[in-house]
């Protein structure tokens, strides 16, 4: 009985080690940065990907340490307009208001990251964010590796619409 229990044990800790290092490996092929080059949305009625209306411009970088860690910024297109050596308090009301809505539409967020078992799909579990309300949630992310680019794409609709991210490596 005890050489059962203790066969029973090194197996377990067996699959527990092997699943620990496929996961680990998984994430190894994710490691580096990588830079946005398209933002999309799946058209319904003519069944493709077309750039997403409202992203067009878009801009930034995903970086993954290959140890289940991330971090990702993404800006609007007249981010790069923000005038930041102005004073705040020299600002007048439309000008605050310009620039407040110019910072909402920025992205960041860290995260630790797990790969579903079995499926292609990578989990961020959001630690710290720009958007306070997205702390302590899980974003889900089914991906695919194309020769140096990686395609993220959202599980939940973004703006209506079934979106996904194509990220090319950085060298």
């Amino acid at each position: 009985m005890k050489s059962a229990k203790l066969i029973f044990e090194f197996v377990l800790m067996y699959l527990i080690s092997v699943n620990a290092k496929s996961q680990s490996n998984s994430l190894e092929q994710f490691k580096g940065i990588w830079r946005l080059d398209k933002y999309e949305a799946f058209d319904s009625i003519s069944r493709k990907w077309k750039d997403a209306p409202k992203r067009i411009g878009y801009f930034g970088y995903i970086l993954y340490d290959g140890a289940g860690r991330m971090g990702v910024q993404l800006f609007p297109p007249d981010f790069n307009n923000l005038n930041d050596s102005t004073n705040i308090d020299s600002l007048n009301c439309n000008e605050i208001k310009k620039n407040a809505t110019i910072q909402s539409k920025c992205f960041m967020y860290f995260a630790n990251c797990t790969i579903s078992a079995g499926q292609n799909v990578i989990e961020h579990h959001i630690t710290s964010s720009n958007h306070p309300g997205d702390i302590g949630t899980t974003v889900k992310r089914n991906f695919e590796f194309r020769e140096d680019t990686l395609i993220l794409t959202a599980m939940e609709l973004i703006g209506g619409f079934k979106t996904r991210l194509r990220w090319v490596k950085c060298q």
